[in-house]
């Protein structure tokens, strides 16, 4: 397959980038700044680097007309670093720093997010992780930027709706953390967690100019591949991000419970503030654009629970959300799956084991979205709506695996395919080879990507 000469240039320019990277914070910084606190925290740190090269047969539908990437190979690159120092006996201080470099067009740009940005734009280099914590003996507390996930599903949680991520390269998304203000108290076997998420971040999605934009030149990619109601004949819809406030009846506020028995993980959570997925709002009175992409305020129950017996793991989690205002659908969500651990089948075909997972996603809409000022509701934004998700991983030993993944939606009849093969030659590292397929309608999740397949080969080595 060729290679342009604009993926040419770039690709030793992303690989001698991670290489300076990982080589800076230990070579030059830790040796200077051994005996402070910063050299602690740097002599605390690992790395994680992932290099991946996509090739793609095909280019998107009218790519160079509407100034759509179409190299047939595209480079990503990704450092991670993350540190825990700890400060007297109970407290520590975390730290986690990413980079990111790609030959996507104008998927990166710039350092460091501000809280509250409104910038939808992927960074260089950012940080994940960055707090301050209490770690007493019946109480923890947390401040700062970290990781909130929810659910006991394998595959696919409808209950986890409270983190962000860089989604810049959808196939290689990277945990960005929310800022919050955690307090943890541990009672029995369980735990109780009260979170405030005091700030809204606008999650880096895909580039107008990305071919995983959805093909309609808009920015928020939710809305780009589907036909705006009212929107006039010719016109292009510029649609922009509008977060909310910064005072406290505009934070978020969650309060989860989960605990272990016997074979049995659960959990139940209640959440107020700012909805999980966008709704589409209205231009303001006499302008034709631009319309707003609005998180509208909602509240959220779920709960879920795990069994574990022998091989088998079954778990389920509901999901109930109400929107304020009506600016958008009032829904309930189900998951159900199982996971399998299998190994006498397995050892009689000279493999380890084999672990196949199932799961169902179902959703049922209880009220309609009926704000005047609000034009289009989250539906399209809300995945795996009415979904089958498969999974399938053969571990030959402890250095080779390979498998794959079924998406299918049964209402658009769309899906998506992926296999892998994967070689551990020791702990620190990994090779993948994998393969992914899009197929639909154009207006559906998968099928707007039906141009899209392609072959992926990863890098991951961890130091």
């Amino acid at each position: 397959m060729p290679i342009t000469a604009h993926t040419s240039r770039c690709l030793p320019q992303l690989v001698g980038a991670m290489a300076i990277l990982g080589v800076l914070p230990i070579e030059a910084l830790a040796a200077d700044e051994a005996s402070s606190f910063l050299g602690e925290v740097i002599g605390n740190a690992t790395y994680r680097s992932q290099v991946v090269f996509n090739a793609f047969p095909r280019a998107a539908d009218g790519a160079s007309a509407k100034g759509i990437e179409h190299d047939p190979l595209e480079a990503w690159t990704h450092l991670g670093i993350d540190s825990k120092t700890f400060l007297g006996d109970y407290w520590a201080f975390d730290l986690g720093v990413e980079a990111i470099a790609s030959s996507h067009r104008d998927a990166e740009k710039g350092a460091f997010t501000a809280p509250s940005s409104r910038s939808g734009q992927g960074k260089y280099v950012d940080i994940s992780r960055l707090t301050l914590s209490y770690l007493g003996d019946e109480v923890e507390m947390l401040m700062g930027k970290d990781s909130l996930p929810v659910g006991v599903a394998e595959i696919y949680s409808p209950a986890d709706l409270y983190g962000r991520s860089n989604t810049a390269n959808p196939q290689q998304a990277v945990d960005f953390g929310v800022w919050q203000l955690r307090t943890d108290v541990f009672i029995g076997s369980g735990q109780l967690t009260a979170v405030i998420l005091p700030v809204q971040d606008i999650t880096p999605g895909v580039s107008d100019s990305s071919r995983w934009s959805g093909g309609s030149g808009s920015s928020g990619n939710e809305f780009s591949s589907i036909t705006i109601p009212g929107l006039a004949v010719g016109l292009t819809p510029d649609i922009q991000d509008d977060v909310r406030g910064s005072g406290p009846g505009e934070w978020g506020y969650f309060l989860k419970y989960g605990g272990t028995a016997t074979g049995m993980d659960y959990f139940v959570t209640a959440y107020h503030g700012p909805g999980a997925y966008p709704v589409l709002k209205l231009p303001r009175p006499g302008n034709l654009n631009p319309y707003y992409k609005v998180y509208p305020r909602v509240t959220i129950l779920s709960a879920g629970v795990a069994i574990t017996e022998g091989p088998w793991k079954l778990y389920s989690e509901a999901v109930e959300t109400l929107a304020s205002g009506d600016r958008d659908e009032d829904t309930a969500r189900v998951l159900l799956g199982a996971k399998y651990r299998e190994t006498t089948l397995a050892n009689r075909l000279g493999l380890d084991e084999i672990t196949p997972i199932a799961e169902y996603a179902k959703e049922w809409r209880q009220d309609e979205q009926t704000s005047p000022f609000y034009v289009m509701p989250s539906k399209t934004a809300r995945p795996n709506r009415n979904n089958m998700l498969l999974s399938v991983n053969f571990k030959v030993d402890d250095a080779w695996k390979f498998g794959g993944v079924y998406n299918r939606a049964f209402d658009t009849r769309d899906a998506a395919t992926s296999a892998y093969i994967q070689y551990n030659p020791n702990d620190n590292l990994w090779y993948r080879l994998s393969g992914s397929e899009y197929h639909g309608r154009d207006h559906t999740t998968f099928g707007r990507y039906s141009r899209n397949d392609n072959i992926e080969f990863e890098v991951n080595y961890s130091f």
